[in-house]
């Protein structure tokens, strides 16, 4: 008795075809990119702020004296992000990079802030802050207005706002470094924070 053979067919080669997969990954993702988008921005019309709790209303007489310290960013494509910071209407000060040299316009501006702290007329700190001499904590008359445009690196006002409370040093201490942690003796309280479109003087 003979045995039959059975056939089996030749094996193809495993060709599986990937761009049917491929255009339906692009889709979801497309269609999800927009409904997203959608959803953020029918969220930011919903969203209501609360009303200040905290804050209390600054009264400005006018023995209070006044300045402003005005922040200028650069964020130009190849070039380090540059920050320059000018008291009133004075020349600026152009501190550049993260290196030693960038705290050179802090340094100037602390020494400014030390000469309208040292003339101007105090009062007790309403909290009863003591003092490592002995005494309560003073706080000058004075308002600071912070004006900073749209280009400024918002690292840049958080350090000038620790330089305005004292509770940084932007001189180098033993160890060489910079901006360390200190306990306030000169602060200035009554900061105010305004915004200027980039090039507005």
């Amino acid at each position: 008795m003979s045995r039959s053979r059975r056939f089996k067919p030749e094996a193809d080669d495993g060709h599986l075809d990937l761009v049917p997969l491929i255009d339906c990954v692009f889709l979801i993702l497309l269609f999800f990119m927009l409904v997203g988008r959608i959803s953020y921005d029918q969220r930011n019309e919903q969203i209501t702020v609360p009303p200040t709790k905290t804050a209390l209303k600054m009264i400005e007489n006018k023995d209070w004296t006044r300045v402003v310290i005005n922040v200028f960013g650069s964020t130009a494509a190849g070039k380090i992000p540059r920050n320059s910071i000018a008291w009133n209407a004075d020349k600026p000060w152009v501190s550049s990079g993260r290196d030693e040299q960038a705290f050179v316009g802090y340094q100037k501006l602390r020494d400014k802030l030390d000469l309208v702290y040292d003339s101007s007329r105090k009062f007790d700190d309403p909290n009863g802050t003591k003092v490592p001499g002995g005494g309560i904590l003073q706080l000058p008359y004075v308002i600071v207005e912070v004006r900073a445009d749209a280009d400024t690196e918002y690292r840049v006002v958080q350090e000038i706002q620790m330089l305005l409370v004292d509770s940084v040093n932007p001189r180098p201490d033993q160890s060489g470094a910079s901006m360390q942690p200190k306990v306030p003796q000169k602060p200035f309280v009554n900061l105010e924070f305004t915004t200027r479109k980039p090039g507005e003087k």
